[in-house]
């Protein structure tokens, strides 16, 4: 296993051994009543009255396995703090996500978490919560310049710098040359990880002259295989795709295959069809950005946040280590199933 995808794996366990031990002797469960004696000694879990918390999904985590990931990383941070979490999701949808915070700052919780795909479109709503006396700390895409007096703190991937990195692997891979075009399928192209992940790429690829071409899939699977498809059959002279999100990742596979191309491919996010296309050789590597750690660091800074009046920070949570067939046998080993995807 290369050393920096290593030690980006390995910290992931350690965060997560660290704070269960730490917090072993809570017994309570996420949407627990607070008591005097909930909590540790030093007050974590326990000191402050109001412990109602919102955490918000932009995708189902029922149906997406990299949102499945988050959520289960918020709602194990929020047993060991004795948060009562809520959660709900916007289903895809950026003005179901308005509508949800909207109504969750009239109950008046302590804590919201929420990503911003949409960023400026929930800057207001955003505001809205911090106006109201709420904090809200941002997760998997940081809130934008209007709303960054308005959220405390976020837990997330470098975007650009991490596309710089599955750049420079795929012109390790492929020898791509002037005028060879490469595929960049996402969800939402024009969204802020989409255009910061495919620039990052497009860095690299501009050293020999290729071209990144975006193709919007949505977040749901069934129309990001047949817009895939569609376009593979329509270019089937692409040389290389790069998946800038978990959806066209885990489809790329079968999208190919339907099409009757086949491409060396690098992408992002971690789901058990993009370990299994890594597995079989159709897949060189992807980048992850550990949802797990979007959701359990989001939530444990709110919970230190009203607990103590710590101030939540800003943390990368993508490692600079990209996951190959060198080592993704590591996601596989018994103590990661339910954490990695």
């Amino acid at each position: 296993m290369k050393t920096s995808a290593r030690r980006s794996l390995l910290g992931t366990i350690a965060l997560v051994g660290v704070a269960a031990l730490a917090l072993s002797g809570c017994t309570a469960t996420a949407g627990a009543s607070s008591t005097s004696d909930a909590g540790l000694a030093s007050g974590f879990g326990s000191r402050a009255d109001n412990r109602d918390a919102y955490f918000f999904t932009y995708y189902n985590p029922a149906s997406d396995p990299f949102w499945a990931q988050i959520l289960k990383g918020g709602e194990d941070a929020a047993e060991l703090g004795h948060l009562n979490l809520t959660h709900q999701t916007a289903e895809g949808d950026p003005d179901k996500m308005v509508d949800l915070v909207g109504t969750a700052i009239a109950t008046k919780p302590s804590l919201i978490f929420m990503p911003f795909n949409e960023g400026e479109k929930w800057s207001k709503v955003a505001c809205d919560a911090h106006d109201a006396g709420i904090t809200v700390i941002a997760y998997n895409v940081p809130a934008p310049d209007s709303a960054k007096d308005c959220v405390s703190g976020f837990v997330g991937q470098d975007f650009t710098e991490v596309g710089k990195l599955v750049g420079e692997r795929l012109l390790k891979e492929v020898d791509l040359k002037e005028g060879d075009k490469v595929m960049f399928p996402a969800e939402e192209p024009e969204q802020d990880y989409a255009i910061k992940r495919g620039g990052g790429v497009q860095d690299a690829l501009d050293s020999v002259g290729a071209t990144g071409e975006y193709l919007r899939t949505s977040g749901a699977d069934e129309e990001a295989l047949n817009s895939m498809t569609s376009w593979l059959t329509a270019n089937p002279d692409v040389k290389a795709i790069v998946p800038l999100g978990g959806t066209p990742h885990r489809n790329v596979v079968a999208a190919m295959e339907a099409a009757g191309v086949s491409v060396p491919v690098v992408g992002f996010d971690t789901s058990p069809q993009v370990i299994q296309g890594i597995k079989d050789g159709k897949i060189l590597a992807t980048a992850d950005q550990q949802g797990y750690v979007q959701g359990y660091q989001s939530v444990m800074q709110g919970i230190l946040s009203i607990d103590f009046g710590l101030s939540p920070a800003n943390i990368n949570s993508g490692g600079l280590g990209l996951i190959d067939k060198s080592n993704v046998s590591f996601l596989e080993e018994k103590d990661l199933q339910g954490v990695r995807y």
